[in-house]
């Protein structure tokens, strides 16, 4: 792996905050209203990642904030042991911004994710940008919206229609609790 200059780290970090806004974006259809106490716009579009390391390797097009790493955009939350950003050979040129070079981000260890009103838990989470998927895997992986929640070893969430899918692993189950607002199955 090649070792890189501050100026070199200095414009990884840049990139990188750039990037990892394609991940920590709120899900679409979010509305806007007036909030006095909300943070002005181009507040909530600054990307605050923060870890003990970050090692970006130029040769590979990847970079990794490794170490009790934070991230948050607006009201969306990442902490993670890492995360590991890859970026396409076309990163460097000048053909299209950095966050359409980017391929796909990898949140690996004690995953949490606070996004709009759900609360994800995994050992992994990987979002696929050319697909706009999140896939969240290892036993008991979890996503919880309110009182609802729903589990199984990889849940894969497709964000363009909302729709998800969970499976239970080779000997798992998936499992979900689910609170009508009407009476249910009664």
């Amino acid at each position: 792996m090649k070792t890189c200059n501050f100026k070199t780290i200095s414009a990884g970090v840049s990139i990188i905050c750039i990037l990892a806004g394609w991940f920590l974006l709120p899900a679409l259809g979010r509305t806007e209203t007036a909030n006095p106490n909300r943070p002005l716009p181009s507040e909530e579009k600054k990307i605050h990642i923060s870890s003990r390391r970050l090692i970006s390797n130029t040769a590979d097009n990847t970079a990794e904030f490794i170490g009790d790493v934070h991230a948050r955009q607006g009201e969306t939350r990442i902490l993670a042991d890492s995360i590991k950003i890859f970026l396409k050979d076309n990163a460097s040129t000048k053909e299209g911004s950095p966050a359409q070079s980017l391929e796909k981000l990898v949140a690996s260890g004690n995953v949490k994710i606070n996004l709009d009103n759900r609360l994800a838990v995994a050992r992994q989470a990987v979002y696929i940008t050319a697909q706009r998927v999140l896939i969240l895997s290892g036993p008991g992986a979890t996503v919880t919206s309110g009182d609802n929640a729903i589990s199984g070893e990889t849940i894969t969430f497709y964000r363009d229609d909302g729709r998800f899918t969970v499976e239970g692993g080779e000997h798992g189950r998936v499992e979900a609790v689910i609170l009508p607002t009407e009476t249910g199955l009664e």
